[in-house]
Parts: C-alpha cells; sequence; structure tokens
C-alpha cells in the first residue's frame, strides 16, 4: 500500500539554458507528484513553484519547467500524493504542548505506568519545575475501541467511581526534590506527592483544608491522594467545585517563558510532522503571542496561527483596532471563543432532555452565561450575559465562535444568533458554532439557512461513541457528529482536531485520524463494521475540502490558502498514500512524508 517515495533535492545547473528566462525562477519546485488542489478551477496538478513563500505556478511537469533556475530546490515526488496544508480549526495550544512536553497520563490506570510516566518527566523537567495535570483512567471505564449501548445507569451512591487510586509512596522515592500534583481525568481526585502536600500544609494532626478530603492512613497520615466534593446540584462550570486546585493555586508558579517556548517547539514539531501548516489557537495565555511574534522575527515560525481570545475581551480587541482580517501572513487575529455548557465526556454537555445514564441530570450551563437580566429589546425576555457580550462583539466586527455540545446548548445558539442578526443587520459574519456535537433536525436545518461554520472535530466521533448511546440513548445519538445532513444543509463543515482533547478524551493533531472518522464512522479498532450511523460519512474529498479550504473560509483566509493555487501561500503535504483512491479504512495509518511551509521544508519523514 505504500508509496515508495524518495525526496531528492536537486541544484539544477544543467538545464537552466533548456529552462530559458520565460519564467520567475522559484525558490522551489515540487514535480512529478499527484497533487489535489481543492481548487475547483484546477483540481489535478503535477507540479509546483514557489517564490518567496507563494506559488507562482501549479500545473503540470513540462509547464514548470520554466521556473527551475541555477538556485531552484527541486523536489522529485516520485508520483506522490499531495495536498494542501491541513488546516486545523480548533487547538488548544498552550495545553497541547504542555501535554506533548509534560505529563500524560489518559491511558494510564495503573501503578506501573503511573509511576514511569511522571519519572520520565523528572527527568527532564528544570528543577523546582512542579509535575502538573496528567488525567489518569480517562480510559479506564471506556476503552478506545468501544461503542456504548443504552442501558446503564449511574449509581447515585457511588459518587467518586472505582477507579485507579495511586498514593504519594509510588512516586515520593524519585520526587523528593520536586513538588507534585496530578489530576485524574473528572478532577474529581487528585494525588499530590510529599513535597506538595508539605507546601499546602497538608500533614499528620493537621485537619483537612476547607472543601478537600484528605484520604490518610490508620496513623493518620495523609496518603496523598485528595477528593473535591462532588455532591448537591451545580448549575454552571463544573459537574464539582475544584477546591484542591483552588488550595494549591497560588503555589504553583506560572510556567517559565523558556518552558513555554520549548512546548511551543514541540507542539509545532508534530504538526509538521502531521502536516498541520496553520491552525487556531484557542484561548492560550497572552503571552503566547508575544512568543509567537518573537519565533516569527527569527524565522522559526513552522506553523500559521489565528489566534482568539476569550468572548469577554472583545473590547480589548476592539479598542487595539483588532477586526476580522487583522494580522499578516504568519499570525492573525479577529475573532473570539466563548463556551456555553459542558462536555460529553463528564456528562455536562446540556440537553433538553435528562441525560439516559443519569436521569436527574440535563447537564450545565457555562458561568458565562449569567447573570440573565431583561432584554433592552424586548421587557418580557431575559437575556444572557453571553447574548450581550455576543451582541457588542459582533456589532465591531468580531467573529464570534461558541463552544456548544448538547442539543439544548445549538438550540440555544442558533436562537440566539437569529437574534443577532436582527439586531445588527445581515452581513458576512460567519458564525462559527463550535462542535456542533449533538443538533435536533430543526436546528441542523437552520444552521445551512443562517450559513453558520460547523467547526467540528470528526474524531470525536471515534472516541466519544464509546459512551455516546450510554449516555444519551439512541435516537438523540443520531443527531451526534451529523456532518452529512449539516453540510447538505449548506452549512460549512470545517475540520479539526480539539487537540489536545478534554479532560476525559486525548484528541490528536493527526488529520488523518479526522478523515478516518469522517469517512468511516469508525473507532480505531474499526468498530462497528458498518459504521456507527452511517448515513452521516462524507466524502474523501469533502473530508479533505474540510480540512484545508473550508477552515481557511471559516477563519476569512480563503484567498490566502486552502487550496494550491497560483498567488496563495506556498503550504503543502506529501502523503504515503493517495487518499483518494486507497481504502478508507486504511486512512488512518497514512503518514506525511514531506511538509511544505512558505515554500520551506519544515518536515521529511527522509531526514
Amino acid at each position: 500500500m505504500k508509496t515508495n517515495l524518495k525526496v531528492i533535492f536537486i541544484a539544477v545547473t544543467c538545464c537552466v539554458a533548456m529552462s530559458g528566462a520565460s519564467g520567475q525562477q522559484a525558490d522551489l519546485v515540487a514535480r512529478n507528484g499527484d497533487f489535489w488542489t481543492v481548487d475547483e478551477a484546477n483540481p489535478r496538478a503535477q507540479a509546483v513553484a514557489a517564490l518567496n513563500g507563494r506559488l507562482i505556478f501549479v500545473g503540470s511537469n513540462a509547464g514548470v519547467d520554466k521556473h527551475i533556475g541555477k538556485d531552484t530546490k527541486v523536489i522529485d515526488l516520485d508520483g506522490a500524493f499531495v495536498t494542501p496544508g491541513f488546516y486545523d480549526n480548533h487547538v488548544h495550544f498552550e495545553s497541547t504542548g504542555r501535554l506533548l512536553y509534560g505529563l500524560n497520563l489518559l491511558d494510564v490506570s495503573d501503578e506501573a505506568s503511573f509511576a514511569a510516566r511522571i519519572r520520565e518527566v523528572d527527568s527532564r523537567y528544570a528543577a523546582g519545575t512542579w509535575i502538573t495535570g496528567g488525567d489518569w483512567s480517562a480510559y479506564e471505564e471506556w476503552a478506545a475501541g468501544d461503542v456504548a449501548e443504552a442501558g446503564q445507569e449511574v449509581n447515585p451512591n457511588d459518587q467518586y467511581g472505582n477507579f485507579f487510586l495511586p498514593s504519594k509512596g509510588m512516586i515520593d522515592s524519585f520526587t523528593r526534590a520536586r513538588p507534585v500534583l496530578v489530576r485524574r481525568f473528572d478532577r474529581k481526585v487528585y494525588l499530590a506527592n510529599s513535597v506538595a502536600l508539605e507546601l499546602a500544609g497538608i500533614r499528620k494532626g493537621q485537619p483537612d483544608p476547607e472543601g478537600v478530603a484528605v484520604e490518610r492512613h490508620n496513623d493518620g497520615e495523609p496518603t496523598g491522594a485528595l477528593f473535591n466534593p462532588v455532591s448537591g446540584a451545580v448549575e454552571s462550570t463544573v459537574l464539582i467545585r475544584d477546591n484542591v486546585i483552588a488550595l494549591f493555586g497560588d503555589l504553583i508558579p506560572a510556567p517559565s517563558r523558556a518552558q513555554r517556548i520549548a512546548e511551543t517547539r514541540k507542539a509545532w514539531n508534530k504538526m509538521a510532522s502531521v502536516g498541520v501548516t496553520s491552525y487556531c489557537d484557542i484561548t492560550s495565555n497572552p503571552v503566547y503571542v508575544d512568543i509567537y511574534r518573537e519565533l516569527r522575527n527569527r524565522g522559526e515560525m513552522t506553523a500559521r496561527v489565528r489566534y482568539r481570545p476569550p468572548l469577554d475581551r472583545w473590547e480589548s480587541m476592539a479598542n487595539l483596532g483588532i477586526r476580522i482580517g487583522f494580522g499578516d501572513d504568519w499570525i492573525r487575529f479577529g475573532a473570539t471563543k466563548a463556551w456555553i455548557d459542558g462536555i460529553m465526556g463528564n456528562s455536562s454537555a446540556r440537553f433538553y432532555e435528562p441525560y439516559t445514564h443519569n436521569p436527574s441530570s440535563r447537564g450545565i450551563w457555562r458561568d458565562i452565561m449569567f447573570p440573565f437580566e431583561r432584554s433592552p429589546d424586548n421587557p418580557e425576555k431575559m437575556q444572557s450575559r453571553l447574548e450581550r457580550l455576543a451582541l457588542k462583539a459582533d456589532a465591531n466586527g468580531i467573529q464570534l465562535t461558541v463552544h456548544a455540545i448538547g442539543d439544548e446548548a445549538n438550540g440555544y445558539l442558533m436562537d440566539m444568533l437569529e437574534r443577532i442578526i436582527e439586531k445588527n443587520g445581515e452581513k458576512d459574519r460567519r458564525f462559527r458554532l463550535v462542535h456542533a456535537q449533538v443538533m435536533t433536525d430543526r436546528d441542523i436545518e437552520r444552521a445551512g439557512e443562517m450559513h453558520i461554520v460547523a467547526e467540528v472535530q470528526p474524531f470525536h466521533t471515534s472516541d466519544d461513541m464509546r459512551w455516546m448511546e450510554e449516555r444519551i440513548g439512541r435516537d438523540r445519538s443520531r443527531g451526534a457528529y451529523a456532518f452529512r445532513r449539516l453540510w447538505d444543509s449548506g452549512a460549512v463543515v470545517s475540520f479539526g482536531s480539539d487537540s489536545p482533547g478534554t479532560n476525559a478524551s486525548r484528541y490528536y493533531l493527526n488529520p488523518m485520524l479526522g478523515l478516518y472518522a469522517a469517512v468511516t464512522r469508525k473507532t480505531l479498532s474499526g468498530q462497528p463494521e458498518g459504521g456507527w450511523f452511517p448515513q452521516e460519512r462524507l466524502t474523501v474529498e469533502e473530508a479533505i475540502k474540510a480540512y484545508t479550504l473550508n477552515t481557511a473560509y471559516a477563519s476569512f483566509e480563503e484567498g490566502m490558502k486552502g487550496t494550491l493555487t497560483v498567488g496563495k501561500l506556498a503550504d503543502f503535504v506529501v502523503l504515503s498514500d493517495n487518499l483518494l483512491t486507497m481504502n478508507p479504512n486504511d486512512i488512518k495509518d497514512v503518514t506525511v512524508e514531506t511538509t511544505v511551509v512558505g515554500g520551506k521544508l519544515v518536515y521529511s519523514a527522509h531526514r
């Protein structure tokens, strides 16, 4: 199945006379390839030429000769399949870099792996740096390849669940000089080593801190396990109040700039290796904008970014003159991000009807919804804080992107968008419905009618089906990840990863996993055999477009990227296999041979 690709760099000196001066001399030529350009006017090509970071030729092998000069770098693609660079619509960049550079316990639920992962991070972290995060046991109850069925209900008397519970004794021997505070995926339980416990004043003979239950041995010595309260209904933000992190928050210093830069490079290296050439950064610490600028000015950026701060920062953006389209080829702005409900991973997404496995809950609204106030346009209606902020941001030329998972959350945003259109008027706003995860039939239709962008992450389908039907039943699951119906409704379907995932799931940067999920509707283990709600599958061509041109469109950048077209940025990816002709079940195994950004090689599998 694999193409025997040989990427050869040639300093062409012997054919200058043949190529002549009829065309501009390119910095880079890639020829003898099978280019899928995603440009409807010119869908296939054999070769491209780039100069000063942009494409100056897309066409035949013979036609590209005129752009080859004595200083041109030439890549012989040996027939390999090439696409535009992938554009990830949703990356939590700060936490992605931290997970790649730091601690990942999502798939850990045993003592040996737990200790080994923490030991590995301890071996390379700078002295004194806290080890935090982790999210152990995310895959303990439902394995990655599982497909859930309806019927199971939660035990209301088992508040913490029967999950793996570590102790400080597993890690104290090699972390004597470093504080450690790691958490379980649902944040109900944390594990602190002896150094961290001492810094927080948690010790034998001392009472438990307010709002935190400390597990202890019979002699009163803390085991390191710390429990958040979980009793009582919570109507916003999270299912639990995170008193543990509140207790330790002032003790844990912010990561150093040097560590943030190391994490940034780690994430960019990973992106280059999987063909991601652009991404949307979701609400990373503002210091990352300065880091991006520093690395751009040093010529070290290998991926382009569109930075999205939280919605409540819209006024600061407007005062700085930031609107849609602000920025350069590398760093762009113009959008904000908000959250309206929770997630499926901890059953906090907001639904019209109660959860099938937990009839006492319909999920939550996030704090940005509150307080509700009387609407100035209709005194009989109450207006959320989210809507008040959204109206002002939209009126000031800032793009709105809002997270919605449950059907009621998506329905509320559809209603809110109708009111925004009525108040601020029709315009090209490209409202991004982030995740658009579970929707009613009517709201899928409305998404097309209002020309929304469905900012979806297709690998959610492969991962979340392990619990979806257990939690909301078969009928509501029919409206989950409804890519085909959204596409056919007229909505613009845009793809990305949601890396690094939630506290309950690991979502990978690799676009091949998203393409695989979109065209097969299967888990990574190939289940179910015929696909999960297979009527919602997209074609391979549509899926590639969703991961390239449609995300560029969603970001008002379709004029500069998303297709291999003369004048656009020279960002493209050479793949090991032809996505259009191969068995879709094997797409998840396709690898990247070469990644080019701005006409420069940023990754080669053969180096």
